[in-house]
């Protein structure tokens, strides 16, 4: 199973807030497989350096990428293309339009907590999304 992670799901991982087991298990599953576009890793990256300092956000992306997550950088034009098609048809933040995006590539399943962004989407079937919740 691939996995696609929001920056919301990492962020509960990280720092131990409601969710996190669910997280936890995904990215230690062995059948499975998770990714995050380096959009949604910026976005982690930039939280933990406003909060505490590069330092900080090095480790926050240390900690992600030691779990075994996969970062990806598609960005060729079919696949900006498609982000933006998402952006243009749907009121949903950018990094999320990758997060999307790279699911639907891989055939995988959204992991968020982002339902303001994500239970619009829900019955145009894009892809599968789980909340953690």
């Amino acid at each position: 199973m691939n996995y696609v992670l929001d920056a919301g799901p990492m962020i509960a991982f990280l720092d131990d807030e409601p969710g996190a087991g669910v997280v936890e298990q995904v990215l230690t599953e062995p059948e499975s497989t998770c990714y995050a576009h380096i959009f949604n890793l910026m976005e982690i990256y930039y939280i933990y350096f406003r909060r505490r300092g590069e330092g900080v956000a090095e480790d926050a992306l240390q900690s992600l990428l030691d779990t075994g997550l996969t970062m990806r950088d598609d960005h060729d034009t079919a696949f900006w293309k498609e982000a933006a098609t998402f952006k243009g048809k749907h009121a949903i933040a950018l990094p999320d339009t990758f997060c999307l995006t790279l699911a639907r590539r891989l055939n995988g399943t959204v992991i968020t907590t982002d339902h303001t962004e994500f239970d619009p989407l829900i019955p145009f079937g894009y892809c599968p999304i789980l909340f953690i919740r």
